[in-house]
């Protein structure tokens, strides 16, 4: 398991989609807090189901995505962010 941390999270996300993200002529260190894996056309519709579920997996927590803005969910900063502080309210080890 990483580090359950914004940072971590990020790490997480961009070395799962790195060669897709290269694909697409990004650095994936370089990618502004506002990239969309959706709208760039790293993940699809189904795509999102597969990030949550691997980000749940990885991190062993459990999301509640009624509690993220939907336009937000496949938004880098603000799902990493939405991730590290779901974390934090985990109850015991």
């Amino acid at each position: 398991m990483r580090q359950l941390t914004e940072s971590g999270i990020r790490r997480f996300l961009l070395d799962k989609y790195r060669k897709p993200i290269e694909a697409i002529g990004f650095i994936p260190e370089d990618l502004a807090a506002d990239f969309d894996f959706l709208l760039n056309g790293v993940i699809d519709s189904f795509g999102i189901l597969e990030m949550i579920s691997a980000i749940e997996k990885e991190f062993e927590i459990e999301l509640d995505l009624e509690a993220l803005d939907a336009e937000q969910i496949t938004v880098l900063g603000p799902l990493s962010r939405y991730v590290a502080e779901r974390g934090s309210f985990r109850e015991g080890p």
